[in-house]
């Protein structure tokens, strides 16, 4: 992921989200050892990736537009 120019959110989500991006991470960490993981970091990707289908950044097969 991009790290230019990032800031800083807040953002509430209930506790059951919280508790699954939890789980992605240990997940993840558990088939990595040596990758940093956290489910802020899952949620960022999530996120990210959501806006930019919305945007239209993204095209059908999940690659960035060069424009």
């Amino acid at each position: 992921m991009e790290s230019r120019n990032n800031v800083q959110i807040n953002l509430s989500i209930p506790e059951q989200y919280r508790n699954l991006l939890r789980r992605m991470a240990a997940e993840r960490v558990m088939s990595d050892p040596s990758e940093v993981v956290t489910g802020s970091s899952i949620a960022t990707e999530l996120l990210v990736t959501a806006l930019k289908e919305i945007s239209g950044e993204l095209n059908k097969e999940g690659e960035s537009h060069n424009d």
